[in-house]
Formats: structure tokens, C-alpha cells, sequence
């Protein structure tokens, strides 16, 4: 009975660290929140008739994705994007595009030398120009040489289309297209692993990653000027927490029922 005890105890700690975790997400950018489920723990038993299992406690499935679609939210911002539908903007440590991230969080900045970078400084990656060879880091020339008259023209506006293209003003009227957002999608998203600032990798579970551009196959639509909410419903994630917390409490007092009735039966 104490290991059956103790496997709720587990189970609800768990529980409320996912909960609790969905919840203190609930305002950042891109985020998505996690979901368990509890699953009973039987005896193993060579009979197929179910009254002779026995059950030996609970256990917390492995936490799975949800990748609902999160509510947009107006920024206006040239490089505040999101993606409605399929599709994961890719981030590198610099040059280390071996080793690539994947994240709904498009809110992005442009340095001084004219590399686009996540908030915290990661190198975005799409393609150049109107090519679709390989990804490489995005920069956006914050200044262009006329050749002609060999004057210097300082970018006026950043413009980025519903699939992703990026075309930027230099002057007045002077556009050019500098390239494109990059799009990753996976087979099985929900397998991604995540590893922190709403960041995720690949791995067995997710497949591979295959790239492209917004509103091409089975990728989405890049919505600039916007940002993706996390898909968190506070309330949903209130009442499971008081659930689990209620749990919780009464497995703990079983818990010191059984103690109770163990020592007076070892000092009786």
C-alpha cells in the first residue's frame, strides 16, 4: 500500500510542475503548453480475466506537446512575425547552423550590421534572395551604394509578405528583395524536445526537419506585424491545478493513515 501511496504522490507532484510550468508561460511568445495523462500500474498476471489483476499504483505519461494554434496579437513591429498553420522558424547560435532550434517566436530585431536575431541574440536563418538553395543567416543591409552617383542610401522601411519575403526600402523608393523567412515542418510536432526559451530540437520522435517557404505544400501563412500568443487557457490550467492540489491532499492523508495503522500494529 505505501508504494501504491507513494506512486500518487509522485504522479501529483508531477502533475502540478507541468500545470504550474503551463501557467507562468502563459504570456510568453510562442509558447505551448504541455498535457499528461495518469495511467494505472497492474501486476503482471497470466490470466486474461481482468478481476485477477491486481493494481500496484500510478503512473504519469511522458508530457506531450499541444500544438493548438495560439491567438494573434497586434505589435505592428516590421519584424514581429507569426505563423498560423504548420511551420517552425529555425535560430542558430551563430554560425553553428549544425545544430539548429525551432520556434513559434517570431518576435525578432535587427542588429547593426544588419543581421536579423531573435531577442536574446540568435541568428535567424531563411534564403537568399529569390533562390531556395540552402538556409543561411539573414541579414538585412541597413545601408545601400548607389553605383551610379556612388550615394549612400540609409534603409527606410522593412516590409515582409504573407509568404515570408523580405523586401526592404532604401531612401525613399529604392526596394529591393533581400530574401525570404525559412519555414521548418515536422511529421510528428508534438515529439519535438523541448529545450527553453520556447525553443525546440528534432529528434527520432519528430523526424526530421524539412524546410521551406510560408504558404508552399503543407506550411502555413506568415502573419508580420504580429505576434503568436501561447495557447495556454489560464482557467483550464486553474481548475486542473486545483484538482491535482486536492489530490494531492488526500493521497497525503491516506498516506499518514497507513504510517498510523503500521506503528500501532509494530508497537502493539
Amino acid at each position: 500500500m505505501l508504494s501504491i501511496l507513494k506512486s500518487a504522490l509522485n504522479a501529483n507532484t508531477n502533475e502540478m510542475g507541468i500545470v504550474s510550468n503551463n501557467i507562468a508561460n502563459a504570456n510568453s511568445t510562442g509558447f505551448k503548453k504541455t498535457s499528461t495523462n495518469f495511467e494505472h500500474i497492474y501486476s503482471m498476471h497470466n490470466s486474461t480475466d481482468p478481476n485477477k489483476f491486481s493494481g500496484q499504483g500510478v503512473n504519469i505519461s511522458e508530457p506531450r506537446l499541444q500544438m493548438k494554434q495560439g491567438a494573434l496579437q497586434a505589435t505592428g513591429g516590421a519584424l514581429d512575425l507569426a505563423v498560423t498553420g504548420r511551420g517552425f522558424f529555425t535560430v542558430v547560435q551563430g554560425d553553428q547552423v549544425d545544430n539548429p532550434f525551432y520556434t513559434r517566436d517570431g518576435s525578432f530585431n535587427l542588429k547593426a550590421n544588419g543581421e536579423v536575431v531573435t531577442s536574446d541574440g540568435l541568428s535567424v536563418m531563411g534564403f537568399l534572395g529569390e533562390a531556395r538553395g540552402g538556409l543561411i543567416n539573414l541579414i538585412i543591409p541597413t545601408q545601400k551604394v548607389n553605383e551610379s552617383t556612388n550615394n549612400i542610401s540609409i534603409i527606410s522601411n522593412i516590409n515582409v509578405d504573407s509568404k515570408g519575403k523580405i523586401t526592404a526600402t532604401y531612401g525613399l523608393d529604392d526596394e529591393e528583395v533581400i530574401g525570404s523567412f525559412g519555414l521548418a515542418s515536422f511529421i510528428n510536432e508534438p515529439g519535438l524536445n523541448p529545450v527553453g526559451n520556447n525553443r525546440y530540437k528534432f529528434n527520432a520522435k519528430s523526424g526530421e526537419p524539412k524546410y521551406g517557404i510560408a504558404m508552399e505544400k503543407s506550411f502555413g501563412k506568415i502573419e508580420a506585424g504580429n505576434l503568436e500568443r501561447a495557447n495556454v487557457d489560464i482557467t483550464s490550467e486553474m481548475v486542473t491545478m486545483l484538482k491535482t492540489q486536492q489530490a494531492f491532499s488526500g493521497v497525503s492523508r491516506l498516506l499518514q493513515t497507513e504510517i498510523d495503522i503500521t506503528k500501532r500494529l509494530i508497537d502493539g
